[in-house]
């Protein structure tokens, strides 16, 4: 990845950058059934969305993620490859059966209780930022549904918290109770530098321009 894209003003941006590196190489790898897709060649758009997402949690959720990745990659596991089969749980849950389910690494009831439990507070918190920015929400993911043509925020999210570890969930999710326990919703936090990656200087300022643009 190059390295004039890689953001540096803090401890916490050298960890995401060497998450993001290794996410990227993995990405690279994905094989997808239509042949390789465009995004995998977009190294600026991949970082924008992962720097995004990552900057809103804590260090100590970051270095468990990190050690996460680590792990699968000595195992010889593609966490990315991971992520877009489980989605496929939901998008094609017949091909998901025949061809993906016995490859992948097991969710045990305790996993999947914390992947539901986190999951269910990103959708609110992703609701919340839906109701206050509308046009802003409106030009990403569809935030529920299992359609197999345009991926559901919620679809996205079981799949990739299905690859976190146990550890790294339980502080994915303390992460998110702080963040409720200041009021702060951690949607915005990651929507919000989303937009100042695309040249805005607030929500505010992304929402208004993109109302203005849908009513032309």
């Amino acid at each position: 990845m190059r390295e004039e894209i890689k953001r540096k003003f803090s401890q916490k941006d050298d960890l995401i950058n060497r998450i993001i590196e290794t996410e990227w190489m993995m990405f690279d790898q994905v094989n997808n059934a239509g042949g390789r897709a465009g995004c995998q060649d977009d190294e600026w758009t991949f970082y924008a969305m992962r720097y995004s997402l990552h900057n809103a949690f804590s260090m100590d959720t970051l270095s468990s993620y990190m050690q996460d990745l680590n792990e699968a990659a000595e195992e010889g596991r593609n966490l990315l490859t991971e992520k877009y089969a489980y989605m496929m749980e939901f998008t094609d849950p017949d091909y998901f059966d025949r061809h993906l389910r016995e490859h992948l690494p097991r969710i045990s009831p305790e996993k999947a209780d914390l992947v539901d439990r986190v999951a269910n507070l990103m959708i609110r918190c992703e609701k919340e930022f839906e109701t206050a920015y509308p046009a802003f929400a409106s030009a990403g993911r569809p935030l529920l549904g299992t359609g197999g043509g345009d991926v559901s925020f919620h679809v996205y999210t079981i799949g990739e918290l299905k690859t976190y570890s146990q550890r790294t969930l339980l502080l994915y999710l303390q992460d998110l109770h702080q963040a409720c326990e200041r009021k702060e919703n951690p949607s915005c936090v990651i929507h919000k530098m989303t937009a100042e990656f695309y040249g805005y200087n607030s929500l505010e300022e992304a929402e208004a321009k993109l109302r203005n643009k849908n009513q032309k």
